[in-house]
């Protein structure tokens, strides 16, 4: 869809929804305001209806009184006087008190008397049947009242009904019947409510929609003239809402501002209208055909591809902006466009070293896997007739990274990787392998060479110095053949090979690592060298007295040499400190059980005394470090250690205190006996010492008293 579609579209929605607004808007405030006016102007003819209605019941009310408190009809009631009905009760009286018609009943509710005025005989009939059913004399008249007044419907015609009892002019006397007196709402008592009130009333009984009815206001049309008609409900007799009276309005202003909303409405919409057709014409004129030039500029860009062709736009906005912008960026691409041309060379060099860098290792900057499996790959597809494959792996190199950091072990990976390079020929491919493996694929050689290469290796790398750790590597080597076709198979065969050459010398190397650890561990602390070498002895002889199996004499003297094995860890500075360690150094200084079992785990010829090197400075009571273990769940050769090592820590001295003398050993050793030591092995080291001796010397060998 086009520019100027969408903007034809979107002018006609949002006219669409501001005409609908308006129109909501208006509609709501024109129309709200007439019908809230129309509710208020019923609500008050309602009021003056309902006021006229109650001044015609207090005046038949009066009329009422001053004939039932007459001592004429109190005597009347009781001797049934025809005087009286003939001075009285005749047409002429009704008609000059607007009656249509009297009656009198005694106790009884019996009706003596009655007189009627303009009313049809079965209106007389059933007015009388009504009296007797009502019983007006005890039933309709309450204790609290004399006479009242109601308006009721009697075959759909309403009347004004007055009842009270009957007394003597002084009201002295007890009532001796009742007096009813009926006016009829007839079309001249309407006739004078419109008069007064504007409006026209209907009084009928209400029905099963009087409910619905009531207080709603609707509009009808009688004679060609709008009306406004509204219910409520009138109360009876018996003071239930059984009357519906209805009234009628001229509504005069309704047309008027319907008149004047539809008006409003057209005005509105021909102005927008007007609006809309100015605004398209401008919105064409200076936007829209501007930037069909913009599109017919870039079309014919992109047919000739000509990146030197510019557009001239008029103007000084944001489309004028955009036409220098597209002019600019033009130039920008032809001169990109120039400097492409010129400089694919250098482009080419850079892609080429890309490709270099994703196939070397960024640290040993030797080939990497991927790029070995491409070689792979090449040799498969060619089909090459003869290649060995070399597998090579760094012996111990986890322990070093566990031991020393991967700083140092990075330096190892590095320093064998320029060994590798510096032995293979040229033509060789070294490619380090996942970790501490590498991977040399080595084509028209023979096997002898391949033996000489890899004795050159060996030798060269176990001459590495300046590392903690002795470096050495185990290899492997297979040869393409028909049975090995495929690369992958020959580096198979020489990895197997590796392995098991690694465990062959395993065995033998299990001493050397032992012994290079614990070589590191003294030159870190001369004062841990001494350390070690007491509590060797003094294990040992605990030990025997223990009556420990040979293994777990074995174990004890292998955890009595590299216990502190995690102090290899620890900064120098904080070992030899000769004042008292810092809260932050001690924290330091704690976490050497923890490095010292990650060193053993890493090492197969300790992995089996890693847990014991974890517990040898938890407490009995569980109060020690780094898990809080107590009682049993500390190992038993670390519980041992504990012993051994707190005793020989108290004799001699650090670079941060003294050494005791062996009372207070002693004496320590009783006190801490099933806080910080097992009470059984704290025991039997006591009774040693005692029957024994001790298979150490003390820097202070005589035991003083207090």
């Amino acid at each position: 869809m086009k520019l100027k579609h969408k903007a034809i579209m979107i002018a006609l929605c949002s006219a669409a929804v501001l005409l609908g607004l308006t129109y909501g808007i208006f509609y709501g405030v024109f129309y709200g305001y007439v019908e809230e006016a129309q509710r208020i102007q019923i609500s008050k003819d309602f009021e003056m209806v309902e006021t006229i209605i109650e001044n015609e019941k207090e005046d038949l009310n009066s009329i009422l009184k001053d004939w039932a408190y007459w001592d004429d009809t109190y005597r009347f009631i009781n001797d049934r006087n025809p005087s009286y009905v003939t001075v009285n009760l005749n047409p002429a009286s009704l008609e000059n008190l607007s009656l249509n018609m009297m009656l009198f009943a005694n106790q009884n509710n019996e009706v003596i008397a009655y007189s009627d005025f303009d009313l049809k005989n079965e209106e007389t009939v059933a007015l009388i049947e009504k009296i007797r059913q009502n019983n007006f004399y005890s039933g309709s008249i309450t204790d609290g009242e004399d006479a009242k007044t109601d308006l009721i419907i009697l075959n759909g015609q309403p009347y004004l009904i007055a009842s009270g009892r009957v007394n003597n002019s002084s009201r002295t006397a007890t009532s001796n019947g009742s007096m009813v007196m009926f006016k009829n709402v007839d079309k001249e008592m309407t006739a004078y409510i419109e008069v007064l009130t504007g409006v026209n009333v209907e009084f009928r009984e209400a029905g099963s929609a009087a409910v619905v009815l009531e207080n709603q206001i609707v509009k009808r049309e009688f004679a060609g003239k709008p009306y406004l008609t509204a219910s409520r409900l009138q109360r009876d007799s018996y003071d239930e809402e059984t009357i519906l009276m209805t009234i009628s309005r001229i509504e005069e202003n309704y047309s008027f501002v319907k008149d004047q909303f539809n008006l409003f409405m057209a005005s509105f919409i021909l102005i927008l209208i007007v609006i809309l057709s100015i605004d398209y014409f401008i919105v064409d004129r200076y936007f829209l055909k501007r930037i069909e030039k913009l599109i017919a500029f870039t079309k014919e860009v992109g047919l000739k591809r000509d990146t030197t062709l510019s557009i001239e736009m008029d103007g000084k906005d944001e489309l004028k902006m955009l036409a220098v912008s597209i002019n600019q960026m033009l130039k920008q691409i032809n001169q990109a466009n120039q400097r492409i041309k010129s400089n694919i060379t250098k482009r080419k060099t850079k892609e080429e070293e890309v490709l270099f860098l994703s196939y070397s290792d960024p640290l040993t900057r030797l080939k990497n896997r991927d790029y070995m499996k491409m070689q792979f790959e090449s040799i498969s597809r060619q089909n090459e007739s003869h290649y060995f494959i070399i597998m090579c792996d760094i012996n111990g190199l986890k322990l070093t990274n566990d031991a020393f950091g991967h700083q140092e072990g990075d330096q190892v990976l590095i320093t064998v990787s320029n060994v590798l390079r510096r032995i293979c020929r040229p033509t060789d491919i070294i490619s380090r392998w996942p970790g501490d493996e590498f991977v040399i694929l080595l084509k028209d050689i023979t096997q002898e060479e391949v033996c000489q290469i890899i004795q050159e290796i060996t030798n060269e790398i176990e001459k590495i110095p300046g590392f903690h750790l002795k470096i050495s590597v185990a290899m492997g080597y297979a040869e393409k053949s028909e049975d090995l076709k495929r690369p992958e198979d020959v580096l198979n065969l020489a990895e197997n090979r590796m392995y098991r050459n690694k465990l062959m010398e395993s065995s033998s190397s299990r001493n050397a690592t032992i012994r290079t650890l614990a070589r590191t561990l003294h030159e870190k602390s001369t004062e841990t060298e001494a350390h070690t070498m007491r509590i060797g002895l003094l294990s040992k002889a605990l030990g025997s007295r223990l009556d420990l199996r040979k293994d777990q004499l074995d174990d004890l003297e292998l955890l009595s040499l590299l216990h502190d094995i995690g102090k290899i860890g620890i900064p120098e500075y904080i070992l030899d400190k000769p004042a008292k360690l810092s809260h932050d150094e001690w924290e330091i200084i704690k976490t050497h059980p923890e490095i010292g079992y990650r060193i053993a785990k890493s090492t197969p010829a300790l992995e089996h005394i890693a847990d014991y090197i974890l517990a040898h400075h938890e407490k009995y009571d569980g109060t020690g470090y780094p898990n809080g273990l107590s009682a049993q769940d500390i190992p038993y050769l670390g519980r041992i250690i504990t012993v051994v090592d707190s005793f020989d820590v108290m004799t001699h001295s650090r670079s941060y205190k003294k050494a005791n003398d062996l009372a207070y050993a002693i004496g320590e050793l009783k006190t801490c006996s099933g806080t910080q030591f097992d009470p059984e092995i704290a025991k039997v080291f006591l009774k040693m010492i005692e029957e024994e001796g001790l298979p150490v010397e003390l820097e202070i060998s005589i035991i003083t008293e207090d």
